[in-house]
């Protein structure tokens, strides 16, 4: 914590609820998942940006100096990019049709479902990043958009037929930028407060969770076993002892797939070989019969035997 992983497994039908919760000074590890999510274009659970844009607009809660440093510096990071791939991009010819549509804008007053629906249809094509000072679209869809980064990902069209949509301007986000900026030096005039100790006001987050490093070396010797839970170590599967596996009877067309049973693990598998008999049976199920009435599709019992006959010889 609080970088953690969840598993489970389900049994059948089962009510679950989970809540997502962050303290200010997870804001730097935000970031970090944040890219890792964009790296292989997996959505978010929430938008990065609305959080730390959100908490820029309430900052009557940052009471630590280290936490609203942590938020400056991310929010310095992100508005940097976003303002240079904006130039970047209309530079090359991206129209910004910002004055000429009419955007919602962004809510920071809380992050709630009415937001994180909105959020849900500005997801890049390319790494599902939300898309939530701007974005970039193409006139050859309705629906489809882009983040900065990956405008060139999204269609094969010109540049020139591309524009960019902004809901947070340029001024807003220096704005937003500055009223940091100076709240952190109030907060460093006013020395650490109650709940932080004074070297944890100075210190950068460390790129472990705490406790990390002193478990690391204290499990650093340990052998990790990957046997089965309560299995006995010194048990070697061998032909004896391996359970025979019951092939239960079906009746299906196997579509021309042989049934065989592979004798060194004692299952059975499908396989594409056929030999002498196995052509004859498809031969039967697949292929007219001759009759003196003329040429007419195998019976449903013909079937049903041969394919019976089939798992009978597996067995």
């Amino acid at each position: 914590f609080p970088r953690s992983f969840h598993g489970g497994f389900s049994l059948g039908p089962n009510v679950g609820e989970a809540v997502n919760f962050a303290t200010h000074d997870w804001i730097s590890f935000g970031s970090d998942a944040n890219e890792r999510y964009r790296s292989f274009a997996r959505p978010a659970v929430f938008s990065h940006d609305r959080l730390t844009f959100t908490m820029a607009n309430h900052l009557e809660d940052q009471k630590s100096y280290h936490t609203c440093k942590s938020l400056l510096t991310e929010l310095q990071r992100v508005v940097e990019e976003e303002l240079s791939l904006r130039n970047k991009l209309m530079e090359s010819g991206v129209r910004n049709v910002s004055d000429l549509i009419s955007l919602p804008r962004n809510r920071l007053d809380q992050l709630d479902e009415e937001s994180a629906d909105y959020d849900d249809k500005r997801l890049c094509h390319a790494c599902k990043h939300v898309c939530f000072f701007s974005a970039v679209a193409c006139e050859c869809s309705h629906s489809k958009v882009s983040c900065l980064r990956h405008s060139h990902y999204m269609c094969r069209c010109p540049t020139e037929r591309k524009y960019l949509m902004i809901w947070s301007d340029e001024n807003e986000l220096k704005t937003t930028l500055k009223k940091v900026e100076d709240y952190c030096v109030e907060l460093k005039a006013k020395g650490p407060s109650p709940v932080e100790t004074p070297d944890s006001a100075t210190s950068d987050s460390s790129s472990l969770a705490p406790g990390a490093e002193r478990d690391q070396l204290a499990h650093k010797n340990e052998e990790i076993s990957l046997e089965p839970v309560g299995a006995d170590p010194n048990y070697k599967p061998s032909a004896q002892n391996r359970p025979e596996v019951s092939v239960t009877r079906a009746k299906m067309c196997m579509g021309g797939a042989s049934l065989k049973t592979d004798e060194d693990s004692r299952t059975p598998v499908l396989s594409e070989d056929k030999d002498s008999s196995d052509e004859d049976t498809e031969k039967n199920v697949a292929q007219p019969t001759a009759s003196d009435d003329g040429a007419s599709v195998a019976s449903a019992d013909d079937v049903e035997q041969d394919v019976e006959s089939q798992f009978a010889d597996a067995e």
